[in-house]
């Protein structure tokens, strides 16, 4: 005789593991609870208390508005403008080391210009600017640019801008540090006890 459904789903319950048997306190797992009402929840949420509240007067002064205090500097008069064939771009002051005379209109501004980036405008324009990688402490005026590469900049039939990791920066002029005088030291002499 063979066994009917029953027998055969009986004995799959005794073959389940334990993770599939109900919960409840016989297999010691807590018992299930209700979900929170919206009114238990916004209880709860309502004794909370918000961080931000405790964060105290703002600092500064609240008559002061930053946006007038900082706004002294002026993008265009710490830039250079190059244009030519309809679009320009801004590259830092002191930035363009030299422009020969037939290219000095393409550093004045003109009107009705496209304004594109460095990068863009840089390689629509590559056959007239030059560009000479310089170090950040020839930029800061710490150490002097070589007479070999200052020579050739002067010697240039294009615009040559000065970069720093491929973007326009400003140089600084290199001076010499002065070296001390000897009338202006003076020298430490011996005392007799």
């Amino acid at each position: 005789m063979k066994p009917g459904p029953s027998v055969i789903l009986g004995a799959a319950l005794l073959c389940l593991p334990p993770a599939f048997a109900a919960p409840g306190p016989s297999n010691g797992q807590t018992p299930m609870r209700d979900v929170a009402t919206h009114d238990q929840l916004s209880r709860s949420l309502a004794q909370q208390t918000d961080p931000i509240r405790n964060l105290g007067p703002a600092i500064g002064k609240s008559d002061e508005d930053p946006s007038l205090k900082n706004s002294s500097r002026d993008l265009i008069k710490e830039s250079t403008i190059i244009c030519f064939n309809g679009s320009l771009t801004l590259v830092p002051k002191r930035a363009v080391l030299f422009v020969p005379d037939r290219l000095q209109e393409r550093v004045e501004v003109k009107p009705k210009q496209e304004v594109k980036t460095w990068a863009d405008f840089y390689q629509r324009n590559r056959g007239w600017i030059r560009t000479v990688e310089v170090s950040r402490e020839q930029a800061m005026g710490q150490k002097p640019i070589s007479e070999s590469i200052l020579d050739a900049v002067a010697k240039s039939s294009s615009l040559v801008v000065a970069t720093f990791k491929n973007g326009p920066i400003s140089v600084i002029p290199y001076e010499e540090p002065e070296e001390p005088n000897e009338s202006t030291t003076t020298k430490p002499t011996a005392s007799t006890p």
